[in-house]
């Protein structure tokens, strides 16, 4: 399928990839190609870096979802087309996702104000690995259920490892476990007991008076909502798994990206998730020597190009024999994104063959 297949097929469209692949520009442009072609759409992302707000040429992004709609009438495409649908864009906060998501988990407001004033809360919120992920899924889960917008793109937050973002739910699920808050509050072994406190005894010498019962009375609290936070987690990956999510992966056409997407698309499989395809970012396929055709003098950086072109016709060698499918790739640009204008190019390349 190509992007365009694939928009109308998805409502939801989560795009994932290492950092630094261009995967926010990619999630922008294919998010404008969506309101261009009729949808009412929405573009996430969690990005520290806010890449996505240099990307639209805009000043900020707020948590509240900001239109766009009204610049895209000064758009001037080639296709002289006019959008037919709508674009907006947010960025979310996490500390006021997850003090949201700690509200809607707990049915006493108490128990809510318990967690949140709690200094190890402060630490948790902002530190455990795996926040910013689960956090980026509670607030699509949030946006979907208001049934607001006809897509939504999700650009999954920047990580070292493209799995980062499918094992995040996992692993706070794991800190949420019943059996391991039980063992943080009631420890029953002796042994364990004696060690834990020992061990806390340091911690509490290091960080203040107070750390040892801050952290039993954030165990406590946190074991009154551990049930609605199973439910509520169970609710997203039914989200994720459904036939309305495609999964897409974003990278550059490196000897590293085969195996990568190889692991990714397993994964997906283990959850029962969508793959829908991958975008090649930054290709060099369409240099050529010179203007017209003809050999140029093999210059040093003419023969790094040309390096660089025969490593790349032999990714997509493989990913075409690991039967990967690749649903568009995109040149490297001469200069960064820094308008609505910049990304319609790009918007308008994710399905050469077709305006829109």
């Amino acid at each position: 399928m190509n992007l365009d297949q694939i928009l109308d097929q998805r409502k939801i469209i989560v795009t994932c990839g290492t950092g630094g692949v261009g995967k926010t520009t990619v999630s922008a442009a294919l998010a404008l190609r969506s309101a261009l072609r009729g949808y009412k759409t929405l573009v996430i992302t969690i990005d520290p870096a806010k890449r996505l707000v240099t990307s639209l040429g805009l000043k900020e992004l707020g948590d509240k979802p900001t239109d766009l709609t009204p610049l895209l009438a000064n758009l001037k495409l080639s296709s002289g087309m006019k959008p037919g649908g709508s674009l907006h864009a947010l960025m979310p906060d996490t500390r006021t996702t997850f003090e949201n998501f700690v509200n809607n988990l707990s049915s006493d407001p108490t128990v809510a104000e318990r967690v949140m004033r709690n200094p190890i809360y402060q630490i948790f919120a902002k530190e455990f690995s795996g926040t910013n992920e689960f956090m980026a899924l509670e607030r699509l889960w949030s946006l979907w259920n208001q049934g607001e917008y006809d897509r939504i793109i999700l650009d999954t937050p920047p990580s070292r490892n493209t799995l980062t973002f499918l094992e995040a739910p996992k692993l706070l699920g794991r800190f949420f476990d019943e059996n391991f808050i039980r063992w943080l509050v009631l420890p029953t072994n002796k042994l364990v007991s004696e060690t834990m406190k020992r061990a806390l005894s340091i911690l509490e010498k290091l960080t203040g008076t107070g750390f040892m019962s801050s952290l039993f009375d954030f165990a406590n609290a946190l074991f009154e909502i551990r049930a609605r936070f199973s439910a509520n987690l169970k609710r997203i990956m039914e989200l994720l798994g459904s036939e309305n999510v495609g999964f897409l992966m974003i990278t550059t056409p490196t000897p590293e990206a085969v195996p990568e997407v190889s692991l990714f698309i397993d994964n997906l499989k283990k959850n029962h998730f969508q793959f829908d395809g991958m975008t090649l970012n930054r290709t060099l396929s369409h240099l050529h020597a010179d203007a017209s055709g003809k050999s140029a003098p093999e210059t040093d950086a003419i023969a790094v190009i040309r390096s660089l072109q025969n490593r790349e016709t032999y990714v997509i060698e493989r990913l075409k024999k690991e039967g990967i499918p690749i649903c568009a790739t995109l040149p490297e640009l001469a200069r960064d994104i820094h308008s609505l204008e910049d990304l319609a190019h790009v918007a308008m390349a994710l399905v050469p063959d077709s305006p829109i």
